[in-house]
């Protein structure tokens, strides 16, 4: 995780506004409900948000709630409604994920614009913003699920035979 946060920090954080929007971690915690313990999960959010939240200039522990909010908000609709691990579920999770991120984030974030203590405003290139992380999580997610689907029998259903 932290190599990825690094990656997308670096790499991706120096391009221009769509390729600045790629949320690797985000799409790697979604992932990881699929596939390990929730207690594991919570230990990656932690550490994917203290990172984001040192390199920002933010007030400190907006990405540590944001990614925390979303990962809690995926993983309760992935043990209450998407049960049956599909590409749809996997594709609706990125989207829940990634909705309730940037609501979590701006909720926070205008709270301490309120506040003085950010001057962090929302114009009208984060909602573009917001667009292309919808498409490039979905993107990641479509590509992440087929390669782990054909590696691994994790999002292959099951059936009883009787």
């Amino acid at each position: 995780m932290a190599l990825l946060a690094t990656v997308q920090i670096t790499l991706f954080g120096s391009f221009g506004d769509y390729f600045n929007s790629f949320n690797f971690l985000l799409a790697a915690l979604v992932i990881l409900l699929f596939l390990v313990d929730f207690k594991w999960i919570v230990y990656f959010t932690i550490l994917s948000g203290l990172i984001l939240d040192i390199y920002s200039s933010l007030p400190f522990g907006i990405f540590l709630l944001s990614f925390f909010s979303a990962v809690s908000i995926s993983d309760f609709l992935l043990s209450n409604f998407f049960t049956n691990r599909s590409f749809y579920s996997v594709i609706f999770l990125g989207l829940s994920a990634v909705l309730s991120f940037n609501l979590v984030f701006l909720i926070t974030s205008g709270l301490f614009y309120l506040l003085g203590i950010s001057d962090f405003y929302i114009d009208q290139g984060y909602w573009w913003k917001l667009f292309y992380q919808i498409i490039n999580i979905s993107l990641v997610l479509s590509a992440l699920f087929f390669i782990i689907n054909s590696v691994s029998r994790k999002f292959k259903p099951n059936f009883i035979r009787s």
